[in-house]
């Protein structure tokens, strides 16, 4: 996943958006997809708990204090959903557009 990383000091406003256009654009769903699945198979192990349970029972507030807490973990699997959902919709687009193309000639 692309990460903006300043150390030395602030950039300007220019080169803060050439900076994330740059992010943006080397950015691939389908890794970053990978990348958050690894993470959320790290806390399932860590948890012996489905990343789906677990965000079920967290929205649902019925955890114990020690998972309740894991604001993290929520929020990983919240963008993995995400993500999961634009991988999807993009690969849908690409499946159907030749069949649309075709009909249309």
């Amino acid at each position: 996943m692309p990460a903006l990383t300043f150390t030395r000091r602030v950039p300007s406003p220019v080169e803060f958006r050439r900076a994330l256009a740059e992010a943006i654009a080397a950015s691939n769903p389908v890794d970053d997809l990978l990348v958050l699945a690894d993470q959320l198979r790290e806390y399932e192990q860590k948890y012996h708990l489905s990343s789906a349970a677990f965000a079920q029972g967290y929205e649902a507030g019925n955890l114990d204090d020690t998972l309740q807490h894991c604001t993290e973990w929520i929020a990983t699997y919240d963008l993995f959903v995400k993500t999961k959902r634009v991988v999807e919709a993009t690969l849908m687009r690409a499946a159907v557009q030749p069949e649309l193309a075709e009909v249309m000639a």
